[in-house]
């Protein structure tokens, strides 16, 4: 027989098809973290795990240029893995995925619109400022707090 009881949704989306591919996506974003600890800093910002399959780790980089730089990191990041987390592991792939640099260029673009950019504009600030003054004393605070942000920059 049914139990027709009531469950909570978590759990739900735990035991099923959701719950094992976010665990699997937890998993390789620890295993990503670790690997580009071991990794010198310089290629570790151009690299991340793909997959862990049979023994098998799948590293992907943004260029050929950097999977030949991983490639010189490969054996000394094998032996690391081997002794710190990964006993299992047999060997390293290493993939070119150009979206991965394009990626890489966008974040920087965004970046740097973004401290170019100040969070609020003079003008939007003026507006606040009027509106703070009629607002009741807590909310006024807080718009005064907002339109400050346009002096920072």
């Amino acid at each position: 027989m049914r139990d027709h009881r009531p469950q909570a949704a978590l759990d739900l989306l735990e035991k099923g098809l959701a719950g094992q591919v976010r665990q699997r996506a937890h998993a390789l974003s620890q295993l990503n973290d670790q690997v580009k600890t071991l990794l010198p800093p310089h290629s570790a910002k151009h690299c991340r795990v793909a997959n862990f399959r049979d023994g098998i780790l799948v590293l992907e980089c943004g260029s050929s240029s950097w999977a030949n730089r991983l490639n010189f990191d490969r054996q000394v990041l094998l032996s690391s893995l081997r002794k710190s987390t990964l006993p299992s592991l047999m060997t390293i792939e290493i993939k070119v995925n150009p979206e991965l640099a394009k990626r890489e260029v966008e974040e920087q673009k965004a970046k740097e619109f973004k401290e170019k950019t100040p969070p609020v504009s003079p003008v939007a600030a003026e507006y606040l400022k009027a509106i703070a003054q009629s607002a009741p004393e807590k909310i006024r605070k807080k718009l005064e707090a907002i339109a400050a942000l346009a002096d920072k920059t």
